[in-house]
């Protein structure tokens, strides 16, 4: 943060020299934030978002925003998210491992659990939590700072309900799954793993309500030390369980969930402690948080039905290729559990920016969005290719390092090229989706990615792995990609040519 204080300073001196306006007034603000130096009461001043309906009293709006200084701001929001993602990632990285240094059987079975796990549960989770990127930051930028923590009550409540009918799901798994998976011996075990993980399910959800209540005011560090605390946590946890106890697939599983609760618990403490100041938008407990759930249920809908539609693509995937072998589904599980873990990068940047457009878009500076949006596209292709020549780069590495199996090894390795290049078509669409949340507008990227991917790409993959062409999982990721290509062309149309000043206002009428 000392950086971008510099700069900061560096940019108000030059505004000085134009005699007319602060160029970067908000990335100072954005810092204040961060630093616990804001007031109810902001400095008059005639700016464009005045026009639009900001309060008078609200902070200062840049009229030209630089690369450089917005790259510093982005950096400085994005590079804790990425931490904060990978880690959180990593508990389903850790579990992969661990189960492939037991067997291929258990590899296998904690492939289908924690895929299930992911799509009939924590994504549902993670997608709903998007929606207080929009609510939060939106409200933040407009000034209604109390609104923030309303929000996040409101989603807490809303995810109590949802968590119901998916412990329902996990439990009865076991019967569920040994209709879609051929091998029943697999889908009983995974089964039993959804049983044991069950016990993390509220300290997950808790977790990414919170993340989101600290991100929109502008702390990105917070859930960050949490989850370097917690990662140890969890590999201590796995071995004492799975190999010193040997608990095998259930110990590995209980070791997730048990710091999946412990998060939401350090998180509080954390913020009490050492960032109090983030307690501003915490109003206490309001009645409120009972009323007017029309725009939270709309958002939250709206981000788990786009996190379903891609991550359910992958669980489909993942089901099918155990229909080809056993070593099949272990390296589509290799080739999953990577091309997640590397797409947790755009999607942190993705979230970066959906706080700094909610930001502006509360505050009204549609002027700014403009100048900005192209300069994140060419970030997330940046990004995209950076994380394809890594994969490609380190394809034999990864194969050996999740199986000692020849045969995985050897198919996962044919295939990773594609995964590389899926990397950049994934960033790509990270970033539109990124933009559209926003704006407060992510229900148009959940339709369009779900009628993609079920009414074409999924379909062509099952077609392409299975059917006459027999191309096995190259044609999975084949027709994946063309998927996401055609999903990412649609949000790039939705972006510029829908009505951002209806999403200004929008954003300006929430509480």
């Amino acid at each position: 943060m000392a950086v971008s204080r510099d700069i900061a300073g560096a940019l108000e001196s030059c505004s000085r020299e134009t005699e007319r306006t602060p160029l970067l007034a908000d990335y100072e603000h954005d810092q204040n934030l961060q630093r616990a130096q804001i007031s109810s009461t902001f400095r008059h001043e005639e700016t464009e978002a005045a026009q639009v309906g900001l309060d008078q009293k609200s902070h200062l709006l840049p009229n030209n925003p630089t690369w450089r200084a917005e790259s510093w701001l982005l950096l400085s929001y994005a590079a804790p998210l990425i931490g904060t993602y990978l880690l959180q990632y990593f508990y389903s990285v850790v579990t992969i491992f661990v189960a492939g240094h037991i067997n291929s059987e258990a590899l296998a079975a904690a492939s289908i659990g924690v895929f299930t796990m992911n799509i009939i549960g924590f994504s549902v989770f993670e997608g709903m939590a998007t929606a207080l990127d929009t609510l939060c930051a939106q409200a933040y930028g407009s000034g209604n700072i109390k609104g923030v923590g309303i929000h996040v009550q409101r989603m807490l409540l809303c995810m109590g309900i949802v968590a119901v009918p998916i412990a329902a799901f996990w439990i009865c798994s076991p019967w569920i799954l040994s209709l879609f998976v051929k091998q029943t011996y697999l889908a009983v075990r995974a089964g039993q793993f959804l049983h044991v993980s069950l016990i993390g399910v509220p300290g997950y959800a808790s977790f990414e309500a919170l993340k989101r209540f600290s991100q929109a005011q502008g702390d990105f560090t917070s859930s960050l030390v949490v989850l370097i605390i917690c990662a140890p946590v969890n590999v201590f946890l796995n071995w004492l369980f799975v190999f010193k106890f040997g608990w095998g697939l259930e110990g590995t599983a209980l070791a997730s969930a048990l710091t999946n609760d412990l998060r939401p618990i350090l998180m509080l403490a954390y913020l009490l402690i050492f960032n109090r100041w983030t307690l501003q938008c915490w109003g206490g407990f309001d009645k409120a948080a009972l009323q007017k759930w029309g725009p939270m249920i709309s958002l939250s809908t709206a981000g788990a039905i786009l996190n379903l539609s891609e991550w359910f693509a992958f669980e489909v995937l993942t089901f099918s290729s155990s229909y080809i072998s056993t070593t099949h589904i272990a390296a589509q599980t290799i080739l999953s559990t990577v091309s997640i873990l590397v797409w947790h990068i755009p999607f942190s940047v993705s979230v970066a920016v959906s706080t700094r457009i909610g930001h502006l878009v509360g505050s009204g500076a549609l002027k700014n969005v403009r100048r900005v949006i192209p300069f994140y596209a060419a970030v997330f292709i940046v990004v995209g290719i950076f994380d394809g020549t890594v994969v490609f780069a380190l394809r034999k590495q990864i194969a050996k390092l999740f199986s000692e199996d020849p045969a995985v090894q050897e198919i996962a390795t044919r295939t990773i090229p594609l995964v590389a290049i899926f990397q950049l078509i994934d960033a790509i669409l990270a970033g539109t989706s990124g933009v559209l949340r926003g704006f407060g507008r992510q229900s148009f990227a959940a339709w369009a990615s779900f009628l993609v991917n079920y009414f074409a790409a999924v379909p062509l993959a099952l077609w392409l792995e299975l059917g006459s062409p027999g191309l096995g999982l190259v044609g999975c990721w084949t027709a994946l990609q063309g998927g996401m290509i055609i999903v990412s062309t649609l949000e790039v149309g939705a972006i510029k040519f829908m009505s951002w000043k209806k999403c200004v206002e929008d954003a300006q009428s929430r509480d």
